[in-house]
């Protein structure tokens, strides 16, 4: 089941550059999805990043699961789901500083 959704997720990454995705953890118990991923996210335009971490979101709503995390290779926190709203909050878009 992770081996499936990592290559549906997966396959999303591949235009924005192979290897992007370095793991998913799936918690079915809480419906969490975390992606880690490498910084290559960091040279990614604001508007790649946003619309990746949209369809990952996407993906992960259609998969069941109800929040969807995405960490860097030092395990930052980068973006997660929304608690209100649609949009993916975008806490980290440079490796230096947060966007908030």
């Amino acid at each position: 089941m992770v081996a499936a959704i990592q290559d549906q997720v997966g396959n999303l990454t591949n235009q924005y550059g192979n290897g992007l995705i370095q793991n998913i953890q799936a918690n079915f118990r809480s419906g969490r999805l975390t992606v880690k991923i490498n910084d290559s996210w960091y040279d990614l335009s604001e508007a790649r990043q946003n619309q990746l971490a949209s369809e990952m979101l996407d993906r992960a709503r259609s998969l069941d699961f109800r929040r969807l995390e995405i960490t860097d290779s030092q395990g930052t926190l980068v973006a997660r789901s929304p608690i209100v709203g649609t949009e993916m909050i975008i806490l980290h878009r440079s490796s230096q500083s947060p966007t908030l």
